[in-house]
């Protein structure tokens, strides 16, 4: 089998509720839909989900990049995915996200040239389902207090908490959700580099007492990993890294230097399916935990992360919750369990989506 050519089109997904975190609002997200077409008739679809403060990426520069690998690609087989990947990240090592769409087209080939579901390209099957949580936008406290009740009147216990503004409106967001949704939800604080240093970090830490925190996500500056290990060394609360650490070698240099406790790895940041895979082996390797995170990709990139934590036991939670708020999804596929609030793997061969 080899690709045959590739098409690429621009995928503006408008979201039920903007997505507003730290660094910005989001009510559409502006991505990039691929078909991988092989010889045989075979289509691979994928997404790229890019995010300026994330990737470094704009709708505009993936779609230039998927254009220049459109050129390149043709001619090559899909199984070969450590030298297409490789020569992806050779050719346009500028955009990680336009590599990960690739990648999970590649692979949605893969698994349906051999009619199985991608889980079974990466060890099988692990687990039957992951759990979801939901995340709750930064907002006005009395609004996010609404969003964290309605989620647990659904029964849902752990829940995502976007903060990163004043630590001190950030405090009083927490204890409006606190007064709302009751002292037992395990929060998972996200703070987007919001509070930027090491010294503001530690002191809205100290105020946290009282709330059930689970862990603290990138509360400060990507690039300040010594900050990083600074606040992972004055706390007690476990400290992930999220826009910290992109890939395999992030990982190793994160877990070298003791900057977090737990890691998130997106499909996004590190590449795809394939990269993430290298980074989840250091993170294991290392004693990290890791979460596959999300970046509201659709159906087409949920169900890519979904197979990745099917096939892999390490992975220890799944953000993949993007096709249940967007209002215009260009696939369906995505299999969750409402009751469980669980993602559930797809036996169908490939990713298991298809274009509506």
């Amino acid at each position: 089998m080899q690709i045959k050519s590739i098409e690429i089109e621009p995928l503006d997904l408008e979201l039920q509720t903007a997505l507003t975190v730290a660094y910005g609002s989001y009510p559409v997200l502006n991505y990039a839909l691929i078909k991988v077409h092989s010889d045989e008739g075979i289509i691979g679809l994928g997404e790229a989900s890019p995010d300026t403060e994330v990737t470094g990426e704009t709708q505009a520069s993936v779609i230039e990049a998927l254009r220049a690998a459109a050129a390149f690609l043709p001619g090559m087989d899909p199984f070969n995915i450590e030298e297409i990947i490789n020569l992806c990240l050779e050719k346009i090592p500028a955009s990680p996200s336009a590599v990960a769409a690739i990648d999970m087209a590649l692979y949605d080939l893969m698994g349906k040239h051999l009619d199985l579901p991608v889980y079974q390209l990466l060890g099988g099957k692990a687990r039957e389902g992951i759990g979801l949580y939901p995340v709750i936008p930064l907002d006005e406290p009395q609004e996010m207090a609404a969003n964290s009740l309605k989620f647990a009147q659904m029964g849902l216990t752990t829940m995502k908490v976007k903060l990163g503004t004043d630590p001190t409106e950030d405090l009083r967001r927490l204890e409006a959700i606190r007064d709302a949704a009751g002292g037992g939800i395990k929060l998972r604080l996200d703070i987007n580099q919001g509070w930027k240093d090491a010294p503001t970090t530690l002191e809205a830490i100290g105020s946290l007492k009282g709330f059930n925190i689970e862990y603290i996500e990138q509360p400060v500056k990507d690039t300040d990993l010594e900050g990083l290990a600074r606040v992972s060394a004055g706390t007690e609360i476990p400290i992930m890294a999220d826009e910290s650490c992109h890939n395999a070698a992030d990982v190793f240099k994160i877990a070298c230097m003791k900057a977090a406790d737990l890691i998130n790895i997106k499909l996004m940041k590190c590449g795809g399916i394939y990269q993430a895979c290298k980074a989840q082996a250091v993170a294991e390797a290392a004693g990290l935990p890791c979460i596959l995170g999300s970046m509201g990709e659709s159906t087409i990139g949920s169900m890519a992360g979904v197979h990745l934590v099917t096939a892999k036991s390490a992975l220890t939670a799944c953000e993949a919750i993007g096709p249940l708020f967007i209002n215009n999804d260009p696939a369906e596929g995505f299999l969750v369990d409402m009751t469980t609030f669980q993602a559930l793997p797809s036996d169908v061969a490939g990713l298991g989506v298809q274009l509506k």
